[in-house]
């Protein structure tokens, strides 16, 4: 009696078989008589004990090969027809990080590949935009779940991806594209600060290149949500009272704007551009 309370480590299942498939010996049945014994601890790989219970038959244990295959990461499934116990490996699930952002730049390299620059939005962000590698056969999904070729990737597409976690060390850093969703399209302008205002929730700009002209540009609301950079392509964080009337900045906002003159909308991401007025990318 003692030895059945004994920890047993069971490295295959108890029908003998783990491949492709197990045969049933006949399609006629034998009846048996069997006890479930909670005191034999079922250890795998090393791993436990495992909440499986083993059945005993004439003295030896028997495990539930569902519960087993799925343990061991495993797919079972019973073919009743054929009176067949079907075991496929399981692929492991794929290593990926997570990226929320903005689309801010489109590049096509060699045999269709595309290099998409995405502002990462997430808060814990550790790198502030990422370059992810798309290949050309690539599909892309939009909020509806149809999926589409990666070649309607643009700027100022606000995106939910994941990628490898194996990235380069450039900058920006690059990194495979595993998927893409398509959330919706925002807004962007460039132009010049005109107004800065402070706000119970941050600051209100308006930029605009028409200083003379009260309805032109737009009015952005600018909150603790909105990313703010020097550049476009390896700048640095603004802070919210940097930003000063007579800059020059690209931003991007949305999705949603009134219809007032200028139109308002909620900004996304403020980059200030360097003083030379360079376009950015």
């Amino acid at each position: 009696m003692k030895k059945m309370m004994k920890a047993v480590t069971i490295a295959t299942l108890a029908v003998g078989m783990i491949g492709t498939s197990a045969f049933a010996a006949t399609a006629d049945w034998t009846e048996v008589k069997g006890i479930f014994n909670s005191k034999i601890k079922v250890v795998i790989e090393g791993k436990g004990p495992s909440d499986i219970t083993p059945l005993i038959v004439d003295g030896t244990a028997y495990l539930p090969v569902r519960e087993m295959g799925n343990t061991l990461g495993m797919n079972v499934t019973w073919n009743e027809q054929e009176s067949r116990i079907d075991i496929q490996q399981m692929k492991p699930p794929a290593q990926v990080q997570a990226l929320d952002g903005i689309v801010l730049d489109v590049q096509e390299g060699k045999d269709g590949v595309r290099y998409v620059d995405v502002l990462n939005q997430g808060a814990d962000a550790v790198n502030a935009i990422v370059r992810l590698v798309v290949p050309a056969d690539f599909k892309v999904t939009d909020n509806k779940s149809e999926t589409h070729d990666a070649s309607m990737l643009k700027a100022g597409m606000k995106i939910e991806a994941t990628h490898s976690l194996a990235m380069t060390k450039s900058i920006p850093p690059q990194a495979k594209a595993e998927s893409i969703k398509i959330v919706h399209e925002l807004g962007m302008t460039e132009g010049t600060i005109q107004s800065v205002q402070s706000t119970d929730h941050g600051l209100t700009i308006k930029v605009s290149d028409k200083a003379d002209d009260p309805t032109a540009g737009v009015v952005l609301h600018v909150s603790k949500d909105t990313k703010l950079m020097s550049g476009v392509i390896g700048g640095e964080a603004v802070a919210q009272d940097q930003l000063k009337q007579g800059m020059k900045v690209k931003a991007y906002y949305g999705p949603v704007m009134t219809m007032s003159l200028p139109p308002q909308s909620a900004a996304q991401a403020i980059f200030v551009l360097d003083s030379n007025d360079n376009e950015a990318k």
